[in-house]
Order: C-alpha cells, then structure tokens, then sequence
C-alpha cells in the first residue's frame, strides 16, 4: 500500500486528500478541506499567502498518521508571486480578479498584434493572463519588479513555502501567456519585445517527477505534479473516446478536447479559445468559461437573507418554476466581480429587455438555464473548430455533483454526460504523484486505475426539440462583444 498527499486548490476552497493505492485501486479520503478567496486592500485584490501557508501546515498535520510517501500541489491558473534575493514573498500575489491588467490588453496591441500573440503562445487573450499582470506592475510598481529574483506561479509558490525548491511547472505555465507555443518554454525574444528587459521567471521542471522533500516533514518528498488543476483533472476522467469533450466544473467551467496539435485559427482566436498543455504534453484546446462563480456570489447574497442552500434545494426550486424564463451571457463583464450579483443580474436583463428574475427560484433557474446553454454553443463551436465529433461529455469536479446542471448540459448540448468523479483534480495529482514514483506507467493506467475505483453517473439528454429551439432563440445573448 502506497499512500499520497495532494493538495487541490481552488479559486474558492482547497482541500488537502490521502489517496491508498493497493497496486490495482485508489481509495481517497479527505484530510483537510479550507475556504480560499481573494480580499481587498487599498483598491486591489490579493490572494492572503500566510493563510494558505497556516491551511497547508494545518492539513499536515492532520495527515500525519496517513504517513504519505509523497506531496503535491495543483492551483487555478494565471497567478502568481514574486521572491526576492533572499527568497521571501515581496507581496501577497494579486488576483485574476483585480482590474489592474485590463487597460494592458490594448496596449500589447501596439506593441504586438493580439492575433500574432495568439499564435505565439496559443492563449485567449485575456487580462487575467500572467503576462498582463506583470505589465500592470512594471508600469505601475515597477520597484517590485526590481526587487524580484524569481516569479513562481501558485502551486510553485506552495511547493516552495513546503520546501525550499524554485521551480515552476508546463501546464501552469502554459496559462500565462508567456510561454512560447513551440518550444514549451519561457519565450525570451517575447518578453524582450514587451517588457525591455528579461523576467526572472523560474525554469520549468520535468512534470510527474521527485523534485525534493519537505523542509518540517522531511520523510515525505515533494512531487511536481500537473500545476494546474484542469490538467490534473483531465488526467482523472475516464474519458473513452479519442475526441472527447471534457467540462472541469468549479467556479471556472473549462470546456475542451485534447489534441495533439494546438489550433491557432482566426476563428479560434476570435471565438476566445486557448492552447493549454496537458500533463502528457498534449494540448488542452479549451474554452475557459464561467462556471459556479456566479452561483457562488448569489449564495453570499442569499445567506445575507438567512437563506441557505445546496444543489438540492437549488434543483428544487428549478422545478417549481417552471413558467419563468430569462438567459443571461455568463461572461458579459458586469459578472465578472460585482458588487452584488443579484443587481447586475436584474442590469444585464433589463439591458436585453426580459423578464427579471426577483425570487431565489427565479434566480437559480436564471443562472442553470444560462450556463448549460452557454455551455452547448461552446461545444458546438469546439466541434465545428476542430472537426472532431463527441457523442460525450465527462464531466469532473465539483459540478458533478449538481445533479440539475448535468442534466440541463446533456439536454443542451443533446450529447450523453459522463459526471464524476467529484475529485478529479486531487485525483490526477495523485496519479502524477503515483507515476514519480514509479507504481504507475503512464496516462491510460492511471486512467484505467480511476475506472476500477469510482463510480460516475450518466446522464441522456431529454426535451431536444425545446432545446434546440431554446438555443436559437437565445442565440444573440451569447454573440462576442
């Protein structure tokens, strides 16, 4: 029996599990699970380090009697932070959801064109990138720069906290915006051309592998596994077909296919898609989508009403609301970090001249109905894109479990769904960790190991004339401003 820790976090909670494997299954228990959300400070938005530091320690703690053999880490994407010569943490890292960067998108333009971009590093162009927040702050605090020895993304930032080591990983460096497409690595001449100088970025290590130990617990040894959380994810689907469609579902939707060549076509690029590598090397061409964050900020408002719900409750209340019906575009920018969700809900609905949605009943068949529509545009574009059909979708993560939502992508999207398991992204950490140490071989019997193990939950599509006429009559609500 061989036991690993892996440390899953997300843009909302993170979570620490013990994974047993037996030689031929994997049983997952969870140690440690803590909230993670960005706060304000002097007009910005940071991520608090010493609390994710404290949350690490806490949850190993707690797994000292699992006696795991091996660490790793896998975060959300595009953040990261900065150490100066003597390896301290100069700031808390900013947040993708600070504003700082989006003025930075049409000032690359001048420098570079955004399509000529596109097809340098294979990513969306989008202000949450890495490379649009380091421009932000060359030009705004450019003493920290300065100051800065090395750039580590998040989960390299954790590794360090736990042991010491500098070292960033290919698929979180292949959200940054900063990694050339073709050599898998930091694109020098790039960054040259934008900043006027060289970033002290810290090399990318070789994935699945044992870069060193913990400095307080030195008996276990720290894996670089898949940094980003939907590489991990993705490696944990027991996806069947050549082509399937995959949907990481938290508070991000990544909706994508793996492929073995990256797609930079104009229409790609003008439909918002991105390249990101998988943890085989491979290419996640994907749609990185707004998942439970809308959802996540209504519950706030909610609970400010002592109103608490579940996906339960929520499913529910959908289904005593039968006659009412409003779609809103989950990512037009009045969603992407309001005050209240509720008040730019009720301001992107009258701007679009339909009904408000005013009760909680309302507002989740609101949100449920949107996003599984939205979701079925994206995959039909990714299928027209790429030329490859999909009869099914494997979802993971959280949004497994949302019953209600599976249903609603199946009947959208008219394909048959595949959910779970609910933990994927701590499990293809674990299966990384399992392959650095040589228990495992490869992808597929990683993937072959998740199938023996864990029970997924299927979902046909139903009502698909109402679908599909619901898709075109909504078509306009989704056009790319």
């Amino acid at each position: 029996m061989v036991t690993v820790l892996a440390y899953d976090l997300g843009a909302s909670n993170g979570r620490l599990t013990a994974q047993h494997f037996n030689g031929k299954t994997i049983k997952l228990k969870e140690v440690h699970r803590f909230t993670n959300e960005p706060f304000q400070k002097e007009f910005h938005y940071y991520w608090d380090y010493e609390r994710l530091i404290k949350e690490l320690h806490i949850g190993l703690q707690k797994a000292a009697p699992d006696k795991g053999k091996s660490i790793g880490i896998d975060t959300w994407g595009v953040d990261f932070a900065c150490l100066n010569k003597d390896s301290q943490l100069i700031q808390n890292p900013l947040s993708y959801r600070d504003k700082c960067s989006v003025p930075y998108v049409e000032k690359v333009q001048k420098i570079i064109n955004h399509y000529d971009l596109y097809t340098r590093t294979g990513n969306e162009i989008s202000s949450i990138n890495t490379l649009f927040q380091l421009m932000a702050i060359d030009d705004n605090y450019n003493q920290l720069l300065d100051e800065t020895e090395n750039i580590l993304l998040m989960p390299s930032l954790l590794m360090h906290a736990l042991s010491g080591e500098k070292i960033n990983e290919l698929t979180i460096g292949s959200t940054t915006q900063l990694l050339n497409l073709k050599s898998e690595n930091w694109d020098n001449e790039l960054i040259e051309k934008l900043f006027n100088k060289q970033l002290p970025l810290s090399p990318i290590g070789q994935t699945h592998e044992i870069i060193g130990k913990l400095i307080q617990f030195p008996t276990i040894q720290m894996a670089l596994v898949p940094g980003h959380d939907t590489a991990c994810a993705l490696s944990a689907l027991p996806i069947e077909d050549k082509n399937g469609i995959f949907i990481s579902l938290g508070t991000w939707g990544l909706i994508g296919m793996e492929l073995e060549e990256a797609v930079v076509s104009l229409e790609a690029f003008q439909q918002g898609f991105t390249n990101e590598r998988t943890s085989e090397k491979m290419i996640r061409f994907q749609k990185n989508a707004t998942g439970f964050w809308i959802l996540q900020k209504l519950r706030k408002e909610w609970q400010q009403q002592q109103v608490h719900t579940t996906f339960e409750h929520e499913e529910q209340a959908y289904y005593e609301n039968k006659e009412f019906r409003a779609i809103i575009n989950p990512e037009d920018e009045v969603f992407f970090n309001p005050v209240s969700m509720v008040n730019a809900i009720h301001e992107f609905c009258k701007k679009t001249n339909q009904s408000i949605p005013i009760s909680i009943a309302e507002q989740i068949r609101c949100f449920s109905e949107s996003l599984a529509i939205y979701y079925a545009n994206i995959i039909d574009d990714i299928e027209r894109i790429t030329g490859y059909y999909s009869p099914t979708l494997y979802i993971g993560g959280g949004g497994a479990k949302n019953k209600l939502l599976c249903q609603l992508i199946a009947n959208a999207s008219g394909k048959r769904v595949v959910a779970g398991p609910v933990e994927a992204s701590s499990l293809g950490n674990g299966l990384s960790q399992l392959r650095a140490l040589g228990e495992i071989s490869n992808l597929q019997e990683g993937r072959d190991v998740i199938k023996a193990s864990f029970t997924v939950t299927e979902y046909e599509p139903q009502e698909a004339d109402v679908w599909k006429s619901l898709k075109v009559k909504y078509k306009n609500i989704f056009r790319r401003q």
